[in-house]
């Protein structure tokens, strides 16, 4: 079935579902406040698909850090920690993580509660009731925000936990074991598969997407600024709404930076090529390095995308993050592979990238 002209949506057709309309700059715009300027303007059918959309939004968020939870706990048992020690060091992340009320944090339950808010949301718009829709979507992204914050730290608590017991350095190579199928699909973006201008073109739309998803921005409803500076596009956030919201403290929760008691989530203490080798990177941050930086330029000579990233403690007073787009691959600058351990190759594709790896 075609798009309605009149939809906020569209089909994309690189990624196979229906996206935001709109240039890059509408991108920076909170979905949540999309959704409410329709139900103020009276557009109640455009309210639900906005509302609905920002389970797309999420989605990958919720199943990322599902599986590596799991991934996590097992990477720490094959490196030698007892399953009592494992489920001792659970059981004390469990208490961190209680509910509001109490009760102990539920993910999948979690889940559930938002997306049934957002169906409840959905029926309001189509009943043409504005208040009941607007209050049932700020519960939804209450409820999202509340489940995917626990779920992030809960995967922060582990991979603290793996540097204490297994070694800082051990970060490294339990990123790639999570990043493995990102790594895959990361092949797709070497100029021998894909032409770079409908490759920077998805980047950047997958970058808007998850940002949003992860409700990074002021105020948490996903609201991000666009810039362009011509030679490169890119997104900035403050805070990032996973990483990020770990360096400053927490209005939401009523606590302090996660990098202090009673959470004393992890950050570099020594540099590696994994984390911009800089130190007081936050553990989890450091996978945009990987998954941007240092995996493409291994299986085709150029980052992705590359990162600006904030760092412990200055970022207490402010983590602002910036995620950059390249027109043009050739134009990365030199110190963004130096920053890394890596040199810019003369020639850059996946094949001169395999020769390099072959004559190493």
């Amino acid at each position: 079935m075609p798009d309605s002209p009149t939809s906020p949506l569209q089909t994309h057709a690189g990624l196979g579902y229906r996206i935001r309309k709109g240039t890059w700059a509408d991108h920076q715009i909170s979905t949540y406040t999309l959704a409410e300027q329709a139900i103020a303007e009276h557009r109640f059918q455009d309210a639900g698909e906005l509302g609905r959309y920002t389970i797309r939004e999420a989605l990958e968020a919720h199943e990322l850090y599902r599986d590596w939870l799991a991934q996590t706990e097992q990477f720490i048992i094959d490196g030698g920690v007892s399953r009592t020690d494992m489920d001792g060091e659970q059981t004390r992340i469990a208490e961190l993580l209680r509910l509001p009320d109490g009760a102990t944090f539920d993910p999948e339950a979690g889940w559930q509660a938002y997306t049934d808010l957002i169906e409840s949301f959905s029926s309001a718009c189509t009943s043409l009731n504005g208040g009941a829709a607007l209050i049932l979507l700020e519960d939804a992204r209450q409820a999202w925000r509340l489940t995917h914050d626990r779920k992030h730290d809960w995967l922060c608590f582990l991979i603290t936990f793996a540097a204490e017991r297994l070694g800082e350095a051990q970060v490294g190579p339990l990123w790639d074991v999570l990043l493995a199928p990102s790594y895959d699909l990361y092949r797709r973006y070497d100029i021998e598969v894909t032409p770079w201008e409908q490759s920077a073109e998805l980047l950047v739309q997958i970058m808007a997407e998850a940002l949003r998803g992860h409700l990074s921005g002021p105020g948490r409803k996903g609201d991000i600024e666009f810039i362009d500076e011509g030679h490169r596009v890119g997104f900035r956030f403050a805070p990032c709404g996973s990483g990020g919201r770990t360096y400053q403290a927490d209005p939401d929760d009523g606590v302090g930076p996660r990098m202090e008691a009673p959470y004393n989530f992890g950050v570099t203490r020594e540099k590696h090529d994994w984390a911009w080798n800089k130190t007081g990177v936050c553990y989890y941050c450091a996978h945009c390095c990987a998954a941007m930086e240092l995996e493409p330029i291994r299986m085709f000579g150029y980052p992705a995308r590359v990162v600006d990233p904030p760092t412990w403690p200055e970022a207490r007073s402010g983590a602002r993050c910036t995620w950059w787009v390249y027109k043009d691959p050739q134009d990365v600058p030199d110190e963004v592979y130096a920053r890394v351990g890596r040199t810019k190759p003369k020639r850059l594709g996946g094949s001169a990238a395999r020769q390099t790896l072959e004559e190493a």
